[in-house]
C-alpha cells in the first residue's frame, strides 16, 4: 500500500468530479499528507502539471514520490490494498464506475440535445433511457447491495456512488428520478452527513469556483 505521511502527494482534482469527490474524501479519511491542485472542467485542459504527469488529462490523478496514479481505482488499491476488491464497497464502486456513468452519459446527451435542437424524439429517448438507467441503478444499490440503509459502512465506493446519484438527480430534470425511492435515499444521504471527513469536505468545497453538483439529497 502507499505510505502515508508524506509531504511528496499531490491531487490534482475536480470538485464536481465524482470519481476526483471520493478520492479527496478517501486521503482526508487515511490522514495521507498532500497537497492539491484543484482545477475546475474549463482550467483542466490547460493545466501544466496535469499536462505533465497526464497526458490524457484525467482527474483525479495523484502524484507521489515514486509514481503518477492517473486512475482512481488504482489509487484505492495504492491505499486500501487489493483485499478491496473483494468487499461489498468494491461493489458499490463498480455500480457508480458502470451503471450509474452510463445513467450520466445518457442524461448529459438528453440535455445537450434539447440545447440544440429543442425537444425531439431524440431527447425523449435519451432521457426515458437515462431515467430507467437510473431507477434501475438505485433498485441494486437499496435492495442488493445496501439493503439496510441504518447500518453502512461509510468509504470510498459509497462516496462515488451518492456522488453519481446526486449528479444524475441534479441533472436529470426529471420527477420520476427526484421521487424515485427518496425516503431510503434520504437515510444514505444521513450516513455521509454523519461522517466528519464528508463533513470538511463539504464544507471546504460547497462554492467553490466551478462547483455545481451539490454534496447533499434535498427532498
Amino acid at each position: 500500500m502507499l505510505a502515508i505521511g508524506t509531504q511528496m502527494n499531490k491531487l490534482i482534482w475536480v470538485v464536481d468530479s465524482p470519481f476526483s469527490r471520493s478520492i479527496k474524501w478517501l486521503m482526508l479519511q487515511r490522514e495521507m499528507d498532500h497537497s492539491e491542485d484543484l482545477l475546475t472542467w474549463d482550467t483542466l485542459k490547460s493545466d501544466r502539471l496535469l499536462l505533465e504527469h497526464n497526458p490524457k488529462l484525467q482527474v483525479p490523478t495523484l502524484i507521489t514520490k515514486e509514481e503518477v496514479l492517473s486512475d482512481s481505482l488504482l489509487i484505492i488499491l495504492r491505499l486500501l490494498g487489493h483485499d478491496w476488491h473483494r468487499t461489498t464497497d468494491a461493489k458499490l464502486f463498480r455500480l457508480g464506475d458502470c451503471d450509474f456513468e452510463a445513467t450520466l452519459i445518457f442524461l448529459f446527451r438528453a440535455n445537450l440535445l434539447e440545447r440544440q435542437f429543442g425537444l425531439s424524439q431524440n431527447s425523449d429517448f435519451m432521457r426515458e433511457a437515462g431515467v430507467t438507467n437510473y431507477q434501475k441503478g438505485v433498485d441494486v444499490l437499496l435492495d442488493h447491495l445496501l439493503v439496510n440503509t441504518g447500518k453502512v459502512e461509510m468509504n470510498v465506493g459509497l462516496v462515488l456512488v451518492f456522488s453519481m446519484v446526486l449528479i444524475a438527480r441534479f441533472i436529470g430534470q426529471s420527477d420520476a428520478m427526484h421521487d424515485y425511492r427518496l425516503e431510503e435515499l434520504l437515510q444514505l444521504n444521513d450516513v455521509l452527513a454523519a461522517d466528519p471527513y464528508y463533513q470538511e469536505l463539504a464544507q471546504n468545497y460547497t462554492g467553490h469556483q466551478g462547483q455545481q453538483w451539490p454534496f447533499f439529497l434535498v427532498a
